[in-house]
């Protein structure tokens, strides 16, 4: 048996760490398994009736006509975290241009939409341009548990046929901003 010359050696554990390295590269992600997993799923909003947009109010049928996508964005009555989230939303969707068959809807764990935005003014005052449904029992999270918490949490967008179709802010940073673009004209 001849000795192993230093140098093959060095470059066989070179080769080899290389391979590891690619090899690693490949592996996806446990999040980013379930977020392939989940684009394409359907969001069930069959347990509302109406949607509110400041003062008024709309059946769900003629809000859902209306609208080919929406963000849907869960929040929750006394989350410190949610009212500035909401604030952000309504500020930050003025600066991405979107198309008059997109809109966003707030759905907010909770029972008092008054309750709700007087904490949020608290903080700044915002004017509500967009949707909002109060689920006061929790049956969004309910309808919607195949579908990871922090997905949800992170906000999904949704065509006519209620699938998501992208999961996070469109404004969070200029690829999602491009990526929202892309999929809204689609």
């Amino acid at each position: 048996m001849q000795p192993m010359n230093y140098r093959n050696n060095k470059y066989y554990f070179i080769g080899l760490s290389l391979i590891l390295v690619i090899m690693a590269c490949k592996e996806v992600s446990p999040r980013k398994k379930e977020l392939k997993e989940n684009i394409g799923k359907t969001i069930n909003l069959n347990t509302f009736r109406t949607v509110q947009q400041a003062n008024k109010t709309l059946y769900f049928e003629e809000f859902r006509k209306n609208h080919k996508y929406i963000s849907i964005v869960f929040l929750q009555n006394n989350c410190n975290p949610c009212y500035p989230k909401f604030i952000q939303w309504q500020q930050k969707m003025d600066i991405i241009n979107t198309s008059d068959d997109y809109t966003v809807l707030f759905i907010i764990l909770g029972k008092s939409y008054s309750e709700f935005m007087a904490k949020v003014l608290d903080i700044k005052f915002i004017e509500d341009k967009f949707y909002t449904v109060m689920d006061p029992e929790g049956e969004f999270l309910e309808n919607n548990k195949d579908i990871p918490q922090w997905i949800i949490d992170s906000s999904v967008l949704i065509d006519e046929e209620n699938k998501i179709k992208m999961v996070g802010e469109p404004f969070a940073t200029p690829e999602m901003t491009k990526l929202f673009h892309e999929t809204c004209k689609k």
